[in-house]
C-alpha cells in the first residue's frame, strides 16, 4: 500500500520509450521488434551490389527496389494487416508494478525514457507507474488494457484515482481511454508533456509523401539510427541525378504500406482536417473496412475532443500541458512553417494555440481570444509568435521557445512544472508559482 497523500501517477510513454519484442508460437524472444533493431553493417552489405552497379552504369539499375526491398523487411517486425492486426506474434516489456518494485534496470530504463525523478522525489516511486504498450498497435485495445493497469494501480496503492502523464504519443491514447472509459471517473489530473492531442503534419506528410525527397535520410534516421543514417547519407550523396529522389518515394511507400496506413496507432496521429483525404486513399479498400470502421471513430471523437473535455471537466478532471514552440518540423516534412518542437505542432499540443508562420509575427489578436482571468490580454509570447489564449487551457499550459520534442524531457524547468502538477493539489495554474512563468526557454540537460 503506498502512500496515500499522494496521487499515484501512471506515465503514458511516447512512440520510441516503450520495448516490443517479436515472439514465436510458444511466447520466447526471437529479437526486439520496436525500437527496431538494426544492422548497420550487415545493411550496407545487403547495398553493396547494388550500389556498384549503380555508380557504374550510373542509372538506378534496381537500387532503389533493394532499398525499398530492405526497409520493409526491417520494419516488418512492427509491421500490420490490412485489418489493423498486428502481423507478427509480439510481446510488449511491461512493469505491473510501481517504480519501487521495479528492478534496478527497469528503473534505468523508465527513468532514461522518461526522466521524472524530481516527480518520484516528491511522491516517492511507489506512486510512479509506467505503462509500456505497442506503439503500432490498436489503440481501442490499448486503451483497455490501460484500463485493466488503472484498476491494478488503484488496487495496489488504496487510491480511487490517477493522475496520467501522457508523453507525445501517449496523448492520442489518454484520448482514446477517455472516450471508452470516462465513465469509471477515475482519473483526477492529465499532465501532458508534449502530446500528440491534435496530432502531427509530419506524420500526414509521410502518410501523403508530401515531403522534401532531398531530405529523405531523415526518414532512415526515425526508424533506425543517427549513424546508420549517416552512412547512407554519404552513399547517397553521390548518386547519379534522380537516383535519390526514385529511392526516397518507393522507401516511403514500404513504410507506409507495412506500417502507417495499416495502424489505427498511427491514424489517430494524423490531424482530423487531414483524415478524411488520406482515408480514401488508403483505407477505401474491402481489405480495410474494419480498420477504416475504427480509424473513422476514432478520428471523429478527436474532433470532439475539446467539447468532451469541458464535460470532463465538469466531472472534476484537471488538465495541463508543456509544449514546446518555435521549430520547424523534421527535414522531410513540407509543412515546415509551422511553429513546432520539431514533431509535433504547437496548435496540437495545446489543443488550438495560435502561432505565427516561422520567421512571422502574430499581427492581430481578436477580441474573443481574451481569456486570461482578468480579462486583459496577456497570453502572447515575448516573441510575439504564439497566441496561447487560443489554447484549450490558456492557463494551464506552458510553452518553451525553441525546444526539441525529445529535449523536453531533460528541460528542468518543464520537469519542475509537471512534478508541482502531480504533487500539489494547490498548485493550479500558471499564476500559482513565478517561478514557472507561462513561456520559457529551451533546455537540454542530458547529462
Amino acid at each position: 500500500m503506498s502512500d496515500n497523500r499522494f496521487t499515484p501517477c501512471i506515465i503514458l510513454p511516447g512512440i520510441g520509450q516503450s520495448k516490443v519484442e517479436l515472439v514465436d508460437n510458444a511466447g520466447n524472444k526471437i529479437k526486439m521488434a520496436w525500437p527496431l533493431d538494426v544492422d548497420g553493417e550487415a545493411l550496407m552489405g545487403e547495398l553493396k551490389g547494388p550500389l556498384m552497379k549503380m555508380m557504374l552504369f550510373r542509372k538506378d539499375a534496381g537500387f532503389s527496389d533493394k532499398v525499398a526491398s530492405l526497409l520493409k523487411e526491417i520494419a516488418d517486425p512492427i509491421a500490420s494487416n490490412p485489418d489493423g492486426t498486428m502481423k507478427n506474434s509480439l510481446k510488449v516489456v511491461s512493469y505491473p508494478r510501481s517504480l519501487k518494485e521495479c528492478t534496478p534496470d527497469e528503473k534505468r530504463y523508465i527513468y532514461k525514457m522518461v526522466p521524472l525523478q524530481m516527480l518520484s522525489e516528491r511522491i516517492g516511486e511507489e506512486n510512479l507507474y509506467f505503462f509500456s504498450y505497442n506503439s503500432f498497435g490498436d489503440t481501442y485495445e490499448t486503451a483497455k488494457q490501460l484500463s485493466d493497469f488503472i484498476d491494478m494501480v488503484k488496487e495496489e496503492t488504496g487510491s480511487d484515482k490517477v493522475n496520467l502523464v501522457p508523453v507525445s504519443l501517449g496523448g492520442a491514447l489518454s484520448t482514446a481511454y477517455f472516450e471508452l472509459f470516462a465513465h469509471k471517473n477515475d482519473i483526477k489530473r492529465v499532465m501532458y508533456f508534449v502530446a500528440a492531442l491534435g496530432g502531427s503534419h509530419l506524420i500526414a506528410d509521410i502518410m501523403a509523401k508530401d515531403v522534401k525527397t532531398e531530405n529523405g535520410i531523415a526518414m532512415v534516421e526515425m526508424l533506425a539510427n543517427a549513424k546508420t543514417a549517416e552512412t547512407l547519407g554519404g552513399l547517397l550523396k553521390m548518386m547519379p541525378e534522380g537516383v535519390f529522389e526514385t529511392t526516397v518515394s518507393k522507401a516511403l511507400d514500404s513504410i507506409i504500406t507495412a506500417v502507417l496506413a495499416n495502424s489505427l496507432s498511427m491514424w489517430g496521429i494524423i490531424p482530423p482536417e487531414r483524415y478524411d483525404s488520406l482515408a480514401a486513399r488508403y483505407l477505401s479498400d474491402e481489405s480495410h473496412k474494419a480498420l477504416k470502421e475504427k480509424a473513422d471513430r476514432f478520428c471523429e471523437y478527436r474532433r470532439r475532443f475539446p467539447e468532451t473535455v469541458r464535460e470532463l471537466e465538469n466531472k472534476g478532471i484537471e488538465f495541463f500541458a508543456v509544449c514546446g514552440y518555435g521549430l520547424p518540423l523534421m527535414a522531410l516534412a513540407k509543412s515546415d512553417r509551422m511553429s513546432s518542437d520539431g514533431i509535433i505542432n504547437v496548435s496540437s499540443t495545446t489543443l488550438g494555440a495560435l502561432s505565427a508562420p516561422l520567421g512571422e509575427k502574430l499581427s492581430f489578436f481578436p477580441e474573443e481570444g481574451r481569456h486570461c482571468r482578468d480579462g486583459s490580454h496577456n497570453h502572447l509570447s515575448p516573441d510575439g509568435t504564439v497566441d496561447a489564449a487560443y489554447g484549450l487551457w490558456p492557463e494551464r499550459t506552458w510553452y518553451f521557445a525553441s525546444q526539441g520534442h525529445d529535449a523536453t524531457a531533460y528541460n528542468d524547468k518543464a520537469l519542475g512544472i509537471a512534478a508541482r502538477v502531480l504533487s500539489d493539489d494547490d498548485f493550479k495554474d500558471i499564476y500559482s508559482d513565478t517561478e514557472f512563468p507561462q513561456f520559457g526557454v529551451a533546455q537540454d540537460n542530458r547529462k
